[in-house]
């Protein structure tokens, strides 16, 4: 197998926090220093994975010797940062939309490159390309019922009033359907979740993209109570971000050892029963919790 690509399907919402503020939250999610999307660091996925895999040799060449015999050698298996590929948004038809954009399928494209694996399909965007415009498969479900008997076709995401530009360009509808389609192969390993992903899958400007990861997290208040008096304690009040459940990352995985007898990967991790796994802050209050899909087969023991 060799190298291999990551998929982490959210099951319920992630908090993987940067323990500071300087805004009104004060407990955000990570973000990337470029793009400001939210990703988990590579990190959070090797600590997890270390700790539900099956130990051993073949662990300890994987993940490297416990912390206190760290210098004896490192491990083989390259944990890099998952980054965000598509996140849920609130849709007024179809109740959520998987979106996505042209620059995290690029990086997608650079990550299977990287991996040597095939990437996503190549496609072209429109001269008309704005930010208000949204790509969707021909079976989506995201337009409204009254716009459905009408002719002006509108897709509303979250407060967003977007623009649909599939119904009159049949090839770029081909090569959009091919995206969704090479996506929720690799997620997805049942018909029903494929199609479910289908008819909600989006691909929106970058700047759409940026904003709707921006104004789209959960941003829940959370108190602690004085057990005596029943009420707030003081300064106990606080807020806390986390990224949407469905949303899905994608991560590198590279194999820096390379032996083909004994490939660490096909041999050992993906037959190491490691998902549903909890990654992030707040395990206690259900954050964290997603399926991890390997190469198109989900992280659990071979079932």
């Amino acid at each position: 197998m060799g190298n291999a690509i990551i998929f982490f399907h959210a099951l319920t919402p992630i908090h993987t926090g940067t323990g500071q503020a300087v805004d009104v939250i004060d407990l955000p999610v990570a973000r990337e220093k470029v793009t400001g999307w939210p990703y988990i660091p590579g990190s959070s996925i090797k600590g997890v994975l270390r700790d539900a895999a099956e130990k051993g040799d073949k662990h300890k060449r994987a993940f490297g010797p416990e912390t206190e015999n760290a210098k004896e050698s490192a491990g083989n298996l390259l944990f890099c940062d998952a980054r965000l590929l598509c996140f849920p948004v609130r849709s007024f038809s179809g109740t959520f939309a998987w979106v996505t954009c042209p620059s995290a399928i690029t990086r997608l494209s650079r990550d299977c490159a990287a991996a040597g694996l095939d990437g996503p399909p190549p496609f072209t965007l429109p001269e008309n390309w704005e930010f208000a415009s949204v790509i969707t498969t021909p079976q989506t479900a995201l337009r409204t019922q009254r716009q459905k008997n009408g002719n002006d076709v509108r897709i509303i995401l979250e407060e967003y009033d977007l623009t649909p530009l599939e119904y009159d360009l049949t090839p770029l509808e081909e090569n959009i359907s091919k995206l969704a389609d090479f996506i929720a192969g690799k997620v997805f390993s049942d018909s029903a979740s494929r199609e479910h992903f289908l008819k909600r899958f989006a691909l929106v400007h970058d700047d759409m993209f940026s904003t709707l990861t921006e104004t789209a997290t959960e941003v829940v208040a959370r108190i602690a109570l004085d057990e005596r008096k029943k009420v707030v304690k003081q300064g106990a009040l606080w807020y806390e971000e986390a990224v949407p459940a469905e949303a899905i990352f994608v991560s590198p995985l590279i194999n820096a050892e390379r032996n083909p007898e004994d490939d660490l990967i096909a041999d050992y991790l993906v037959k190491q029963r490691l998902s549903p796994v909890q990654i992030g802050g707040n395990a206690s209050v259900g954050r964290g919790l997603v399926r991890i899909v390997l190469n198109g087969s989900e992280l659990n023991g071979g079932q």
